[in-house]
């Protein structure tokens, strides 16, 4: 009695289990549902903002910049039905896997119970009156019949098994279908929004090309990257104190750690040589784990040691626009460059030219979308000009690998790289390899 309890209170679980599975799916599915709402509700209202400027003859940097907002938010949106159409092949994985399982095991049922028939047919059921009226005895007859009447139940059973499990078979082929649909009709969003990404961007690159003709805007441009270049100046500067406070915190946590442990040792006495020296080989163990987080992996290449020899950020191109002052010949007016412009075509691989962590992925009137990584030594390199960024912030990266792509300005298509010693810009031209 008590088993059966246990086992009954056990099914129970699974029960509720599988309810409380089911529900956060819906809830998860509902969130999903309401987020990819959210974005296409934003990408409808800079959609109606861009055509109501477009209409005006007088072309604003305000347009290029919702422009860039728009597709950064498709691009979003295109991610997320990536995420659910993979989602939803597993969950096909799933039920075909479900599906197969249900109906070999129909199939088994199917044919244990074809021999029954075929024994029942070969032998007839006129063996089971002989059975039942050569008995010897009554005993024996009444023993005979409840025989062959759990024979009959048994073969009951089985028959309400195999409707019941061709029943599943059924429920499961259905479910599955309707799945597979719901994979066919997203393919065929996700299409349709691939294809409006597409048609946006040779919107705006035409947008791009009208405004290059305005010396207004080309002015406001130039004002708007002086104003850009300093909030890259400062999120460095943040970046670097942020460290820094890390690193002085993980330190007062590891004093703290080695304090205790002493205090631990100096309680017990009887400490074993071999347990000593595992608690060192924990601290030793703690302080690397530290270095990893707050700093950079210690397997990578020093930066310092690849002067001259670091790889280009794009296989192909040329500087464009040298470090340093710079003159513009058609507004005639000079400014302050902290890197380098290297011309490209548009959507070129732009790849990471050392080892190292990515910290910051923004976003900045004139530079677009702007990739900070950080590397051993205090070095940081700055990528700009992106069209799309593929790799996310806190992303250890190796060098060679593509964590963007390029993009343009009112310049050209190019990209815009920078190199940073702590708080100094570098110029790029001396760090990187001849071509």
């Amino acid at each position: 009695m008590a088993r059966l309890k246990s086992v009954f209170i056990f099914i129970l679980i699974l029960l509720s289990a599988e309810a409380f599975c089911q529900s956060q799916i819906r809830r998860d599915i509902s969130k999903r549902e309401k987020e990819l709402q959210k974005l296409r509700l934003e990408i409808s209202l800079l959609d109606q903002k861009i055509k109501e400027s477009t209409k005006i003859e007088k072309r604003e940097l305000s347009t290029l910049d919702d422009y860039d907002n728009q597709l950064q938010l498709i691009k979003k949106l295109i991610k997320e039905l990536e995420n659910e159409e993979n989602d939803l092949s597993i969950e096909i994985a799933t039920k075909q896997q479900e599906l197969k399982n249900s109906e070999n095991e129909l199939n088994e049922l199917r044919d244990d119970y074809e021999k029954q028939i075929v024994n029942l047919y070969k032998f007839g059921r006129k063996n089971e009156w002989e059975l039942l009226l050569t008995s010897t005895s009554i005993n024996q007859a009444l023993i005979r019949y409840k025989y062959l009447e759990k024979f009959s139940d048994d073969r009951k059973k089985r028959i309400d098994l195999i409707t019941q499990k061709a029943e599943e078979v059924k429920l499961e082929h259905e479910e599955l279908q309707f799945t597979l649909a719901q994979k066919e009709e997203l393919r065929k969003i996700k299409t349709h929004d691939e294809t409006t990404l597409k048609n946006k961007i040779s919107d705006k690159r035409s947008y791009l090309a009208s405004v290059k003709k305005d010396r207004e805007a080309l002015r406001k441009d130039l004002e708007r990257k002086r104003q850009s270049a300093q909030q890259i100046t400062n999120m460095i500067s943040e970046l670097i104190l942020r460290e820094q406070r890390e690193r002085e915190l993980a330190r007062q946590r590891e004093l703290e750690r080695q304090r205790e442990l002493e205090r631990q040792k100096a309680e017990s006495k009887n400490i074993s040589k071999r347990e000593t020296r595992i608690q060192k080989t924990e601290i030793n163990r703690t302080e690397r784990d530290l270095d990893e987080y707050y700093r950079i992996l210690p397997t990578f290449n020093l930066f310092s040691k690849a002067r001259g020899n670091l790889p280009w950020p794009v296989s192909s191109g040329r500087i464009v626009n040298k470090f340093g002052e710079q003159r513009n010949e058609q507004l005639n007016t000079i400014t302050l460059n902290y890197g380098i412009d290297i011309s490209t075509p548009f959507g070129s691989e732009v790849k990471a030219i050392a080892d190292g962590r990515v910290s910051i992925v923004h976003w900045l009137p004139g530079f677009g979308n702007v990739v900070i990584v950080t590397h051993t030594e205090e070095y940081r390199t700055v990528y700009a000009h992106l069209s799309e960024v593929l790799a996310s912030e806190g992303t250890i990266v190796k060098r060679g690998d593509t964590i963007a792509k390029s993009g343009e300005s009112l310049s050209g298509e190019m990209i815009h790289f920078e190199i940073w010693k702590e708080r100094n810009k570098q110029n790029p031209e001396i760090w990187l390899a001849r071509r």
